[in-house]
């Protein structure tokens, strides 16, 4: 028996050796890693250099035509859905254009630069230059400033003192958490997707003399963790709100507070303690909404 053994043991590993020796001979050794060419790297180089990015940062399907102005051809229809990205490689200016209520707009988009559709502080569709290497979630509102009387009432109206922490998501300039700082004392945090309203906030926090108070994330508020909040202010659209509504609801703890500018929170009815309108300085009528999770 131990002779048998041992043979069935030197069989098997003779096996063994002419496997691997058949793998070798049929597929060869592995290739080596080949350095891209200086033709390639500057191939590559010149592709990136004259790559024209043109995103869609809203929540609807944009048609549009696209031309190349160095080209006799015909312009190009298009259509790209809400977060998408297009590009287009080239090294001559694009013609875009795109309509707003029916109405014709016509740009021009520079070679090797990032663009946007984006909404304008007055809710019209507009084609905007961005980073590079920004990677925009989709608009839940225009950019509008919320006026300083307004942005006192909030806070007066959610009974903002020092033990709070003020989330505002979308926080476009950092007005409300800067003022919730400078005025009570209370720790903010503001989110937004603008790279340049954070820039902004960052700068207003330190000449408010606030920046250990407050911080300013640039995030999809969708994605974001708010759940430390104890007062949350919005100023987004009713469809975003109600976007938003399960975000809070998971999130924020009882007896949290929920001030919403201009816009109600669908479904919300119940939550809602208190209603004011007053007069900015603007000379517009602003109703806030206050509400109780």
């Amino acid at each position: 028996m131990g002779i048998q053994r041992k043979h069935t043991i030197v069989v098997l590993v003779a096996l063994v050796f002419l496997a691997v020796a058949a793998w070798f001979l049929l597929l060869g050794p592995a290739a080596p890693f080949k350095k891209p060419s200086v033709e390639q790297e500057t191939e590559a180089v010149v592709r990136a250099k004259n790559e024209t990015r043109l995103r869609n940062a809203t929540r609807k399907i944009i048609s549009y035509l696209v031309k190349s102005l160095d080209s006799a051809g015909k312009s190009e229809r298009m259509a790209i859905v809400g977060g998408e990205l297009d590009n287009f490689f080239g090294n001559s200016e694009l013609e875009i254009t795109f309509w707003q209520d029916e109405k014709e707009i016509v740009r021009r988009l520079e070679p090797g630069k990032s663009y946007a559709f984006r909404y304008d502080e007055n809710y019209q569709l507009n084609i905007f230059e961005t980073p590079k290497d920004w990677y925009p979630p989709v608009d839940l509102a225009p950019y509008l400033s919320t006026p300083m009387v307004v942005v006192e009432k909030m806070l007066e109206m959610a009974e903002v003192d020092s033990s709070d922490v003020v989330y505002d998501l979308g926080s476009g300039d950092g007005r409300i958490v800067i003022a919730a700082a400078k005025k009570y004392g209370a720790r903010g945090v503001g989110i937004d997707i603008d790279h340049w309203r954070i820039l902004e906030s960052r700068a207003n926090a330190k000449k408010a003399g606030v920046e250990n108070l407050v911080e300013f994330r640039l995030q999809d508020v969708t994605e974001a963790d708010f759940s430390e909040a104890t007062v949350v202010t919005l100023y987004l659209l009713t469809s975003s709100n109600v976007l938003m509504s399960p975000f809070l609801e998971d999130q924020l703890k009882p007896g949290s507070y929920v001030v919403s500018h201009k816009y109600k929170i669908l479904g919300w009815e119940e939550r809602e303690v208190n209603f004011v309108m007053l007069m900015g300085e603007d000379g517009e009528r602003h109703s806030i909404y206050l509400y109780q999770r």
